[in-house]
């Protein structure tokens, strides 16, 4: 019997994760724009005009951030703090409460320094464009900027893991941190040493939209949505699109340095949890 989990030997199948990635990026983008902007439209052009550009960046990246990571994050852990075997990865390992709690400082600095770290990026990098509310992108826009934001977050995200590891200083120094956790929570998504939440976390998710000069709206969904998936990909269950690549590198460290396994498959690090066990 074929193991469901299991992927094929070649570059097909983590191109067709990127694809449904892309295509799931988009629609979510959509249903923001469509379902949630007009309501917020006017709040969001009076902050503008209180706050100015800076305040009211913060503020719009502070409240997608809170509902992914702590919201969405938090519906992701909660198997973990009750204990559940069902679609959990790593059956074996359960979660260490008291090495949760004493992780919570620095994950709440973590956050508030990404959110910072993001708001001035933003409001440096992006055009004047991308500030107007009344002009909004096309469905064709929101494919082209996807498209870029994926690759981008895809190869950066990649080399820069995959050079924490290789540089032994700077594993011991700096990675060695995140792999604390070697069956991770949802919320170890951002457990790691601050050098690393900037240069391995916040930069590849911005240089997407700095390149198209993308809308700060339609940015803070994609930072939502990214955030959302990496606390999937992180909760120690089944719940995510990576068919448990990155719970296999918290449990192997030398496999799966990417995010949708192209680059990892280019460089022969892909591996799922059914192939390590064989």
């Amino acid at each position: 019997m074929v193991d469901q989990h299991r992927m094929p030997d070649t570059l097909v199948a983590p191109i067709v994760h990127m694809a449904a990635s892309l295509l799931g990026v988009v629609l979510v983008q959509k249903a923001f724009l469509i379902l949630v902007l007009p309501h917020w439209l006017p709040t969001l052009e009076a902050m503008f005009a209180a706050q100015g550009r800076l305040g009211a960046v913060s503020s719009l990246l502070s409240v997608m951030g809170i509902a992914a990571y702590w919201g969405l994050g938090s519906l992701f852990a909660l198997p973990a703090f009750l204990h559940c075997t069902c679609w959990k990865i790593q059956v074996k390992r359960n979660l260490d409460t008291q090495m949760f709690f004493s992780c919570l400082p620095l994950i709440l600095f973590n956050f508030v320094l990404g959110g910072v770290f993001g708001t001035l990026v933003l409001c440096a990098g992006l055009p004047d464009s991308s500030f107007e509310w009344r002009s909004l992108p096309d469905v064709a826009t929101l494919a082209r900027d996807a498209m870029v934001w994926l690759g981008a977050n895809e190869v950066i995200f990649f080399y820069s893991h995959r050079w924490l590891h290789s540089n032994k200083r700077m594993y011991q120094a700096v990675h060695k941190i995140h792999h604390t956790w070697t069956a991770p929570i949802s919320y170890s998504a951002i457990y790691c040493h601050p050098i690393e939440q900037i240069l391995g976390n916040s930069v590849p998710l911005l240089v997407g939209p700095l390149l198209c000069g993308s809308h700060i709206f339609t940015t803070a969904v994609w930072l939502f949505t990214y955030m959302a998936h990496s606390c999937g990909t992180h909760s120690g269950f089944w719940f995510c699109d990576d068919h448990g690549m990155h719970d296999e590198h918290h449990a192997k460290f030398n496999v799966n340095f990417g995010v949708h396994g192209v680059m990892d498959h280019m460089y022969g690090t892909l591996k799922l949890p059914a192939q390590s066990e064989e």
